[in-house]
């Protein structure tokens, strides 16, 4: 662990998660940050040797729901008027229905990344100078959504048919045919909105640049700069389930620090904030965000390991999604451990994240592999 430099993890943005969702909020309930968390146990290790760098991290992400507003299992509201497939008493009827769709969301993801970064020699204002490439591919991503309610009862077919006066029953039983036939088609249109919500997908995720300035200030480890997410992902605007997050570029400024309170102990936080563009192809806008991500580090004799909270708000509505104005909101909870692999000097970093409270998002678990050498 003593050859292990401490910003590998900061300047890495490892592991960028990716996640596909079903389509209705303008960023389909998923925001360009890593959910998993950045940091581990490398912030324990104080170590800043200059030159290249590198992490290859395997992420598994097991998402069990999509959620509304209130963080409950989010339910697809939908209305429209039914008209009778074939003439009653004459005239085609028309009548209206709205009602609401339980979601069984399931979604099982595996990402890969290599991460490429450099740390100059030379030293400005104090620092050094970090720059960072992150490579993202998904190998499989394997979404199952399901649909299901009761069949909504239709309003009284009109015209009514009570004038001129019908035989006894004929308004009572042209309202049953009419509601069985509406149901048959609404079952089945529930059927294919589920097939279009599902399948499995791959392929390269959107690459990450990242400059930032390593050095100390006032007794504390620090990084601060800047990371652009490309576009680069496989993406169609057309299909509810994408690797790529879209025609769009998002701008994350941040800052990292950590502090030891006790020789054993480090402190590590990271602030962030996202800021989006408009999304090209649909001219979606998915809105801005602020990211904190906190870990606290023990180091023993076998490894260093601790607690791991991440907390991620959108400051700004999404705009232009069919469900209105809103904001993705996680917290998360999890834990990590980093150990020093013997013979190639290398370390590495096991950790699991869980969604804790998680509205208008994606929620589920994470678990990551990350191994990082310095050269």
């Amino acid at each position: 662990m003593n050859n292990r430099p401490d910003w590998l993890a900061w300047v890495a943005c490892a592991a960028a998660c990716g996640m596909a969702a079903p389509a209705h909020a303008a960023d389909g309930f998923k925001l360009r940050f890593p959910l998993s968390g950045t940091l581990g146990g490398e912030i324990a290790v104080a170590n800043e040797t200059p030159g290249f760098f590198g992490s290859l991290v395997a992420t598994q992400i097991e998402l069990d729901k999509v959620t509304d507003g209130s963080g409950e299992p989010r339910q697809v509201a939908s209305s429209g008027v039914f008209a009778t497939p074939s003439p009653v008493a004459g005239r085609v009827r028309t009548a209206t229905w709205s009602g609401t769709a339980d979601t069984d969301f399931r979604q099982s993801q595996t990402n890969a990344n290599l991460i490429l970064g450099y740390l100059t020699e030379g030293r400005y204002g104090g620092g050094r100078l970090s720059f960072v490439l992150n490579l993202p591919y998904t190998t499989r991503l394997d979404r199952r959504l399901t649909l299901s309610g009761a069949t909504p009862t239709l309003s009284t077919l009109s015209p009514a048919l009570t004038s001129p006066p019908l035989p006894a029953g004929t308004a009572a039983a042209a309202q049953a045919a009419a509601q069985a036939g509406f149901s048959t088609a609404y079952q089945a249109q529930l059927g294919v909105q589920s097939a279009a919500g599902s399948g499995v997908v791959d392929g390269l995720g959107d690459a990450e640049l990242t400059a930032a300035w390593v050095g100390r200030v006032d007794g504390l480890r620090v990084v601060t700069g800047v990371t652009l997410a490309l576009p680069t992902g496989r993406y169609d605007a057309a299909k509810s389930i994408n690797v790529g997050f879209g025609n769009f570029y998002t701008l994350r400024p941040g800052v990292a620090m950590a502090y030891n309170p006790a020789p054993a102990w480090t402190l590590g936080l990271r602030a962030s904030m996202g800021f989006n563009t408009r999304n090209k192809d649909n001219h979606i806008r998915s809105g801005d965000f602020g990211a904190l991500d906190l870990a606290l580090a023990y180091r023993a004799s076998f490894g260093v390991f601790g607690p791991h909270l991440l907390m991620v708000r959108q400051v700004s509505d999404d705009l232009g999604g069919s469900v209105g104005p809103n904001r993705f909101a996680a917290t998360g909870l999890g834990a990590f451990f980093t150990t020093r692999v013997p013979g190639v000097d290398a370390a590495l970093n096991l950790s699991y994240m869980t969604m804790v409270n998680a509205r208008n998002a994606l929620s589920g678990s994470f678990y990551q592999l990350r191994l990082s050498k310095a050269f």
